[in-house]
């Protein structure tokens, strides 16, 4: 089993919806298992379809195995994740050791992150072989990327492990009509040119709309729709082919 974290310390940055649309994506040709560790639990909501019998809270606390509810499955996101945060740092080992033990039972899983750098964050960056971070223009910090790659390096570091793949910077929500935010594309694209992932997500109703409906934006009518697939089901073809993840 591979693992995607999907990770940003800021939230609104698309983040849920590429989560679930990589759930969904890549349940077309793999066994996935997708894990909600943000407490606002609205990559349950969208999944809830799938839902399987553990809830992503017990992972930490045991090594711990997800039944497969099908070709997708999800695990639940709740408050008791909170208590995450205040327990000792070994349950960041045990949330690794619960997904090595799933490691002949899935062929890929995907992790959305809480917007802050917390154990459950250290969870899913020690247990992860690549790493997306989408991020929105307006919300773009030097600041913020810097300690998101420290995080991934010292995580590793302190568990003695290689560093994830770090697949890149994925602008995300980024409104091609404003003059605003193209100028601020072009100055991220100077700086950070090659941590920018090779593709990007535009701000679209159709991921909103994918959200409520619980379906992805390939399963909806119109060309709208059928924009937002070419362009999501492009970035997530990347994802997979630099994760070398095969039938």
């Amino acid at each position: 089993m591979k693992t995607l974290a999907v990770m940003n310390e800021k939230g609104g940055v698309g983040k849920t919806s590429l989560t679930a649309h990589a759930g969904w994506y890549l349940a077309e040709r793999f066994r996935t298992l997708v894990i909600d560790l943000d407490q606002q639990a609205n990559l349950t909501a969208t999944l809830g379809a799938h839902l399987g019998r553990v809830d992503s809270v017990e992972l930490f606390v045991r090594p711990t195995r997800v039944p497969e509810a099908g070709r997708l499955t999800v695990t639940r996101s709740t408050r008791d994740l909170l208590g995450v945060e205040g327990g000792e740092r070994a349950c960041i080992a045990t949330f690794r050791d619960s997904l090595a033990a799933m490691a002949a039972d899935y062929d890929v899983c995907v992790i959305d992150t809480p917007p802050a750098l917390t154990n459950r964050t250290f969870g899913a960056l020690l247990a992860a072989d690549a790493v997306l971070a989408p991020v929105g223009i307006n919300d773009y910090s030097i600041q913020g990327v810097a300690e998101l790659l420290r995080a991934i390096k010292g995580v590793a570091r302190h568990y003695g492990r290689p560093e994830p793949l770090f697949l890149g910077l994925l602008p995300s929500i980024f409104d091609r009509k404003s003059r605003r935010e193209r100028v601020l594309f072009e100055s991220l694209a100077a700086e950070l040119g090659q941590l920018l992932f090779p593709g990007l997500l535009a701000k679209r109703d159709a991921y909103a709309r994918a959200a409520s409906d619980r379906a992805p934006v390939w399963a909806m009518p119109g060309s709208a729709a059928r924009e937002a697939a070419s362009e999501i089901r492009g970035v997530l073809a990347t994802v997979a082919e630099r994760m070398e993840l095969r039938p």
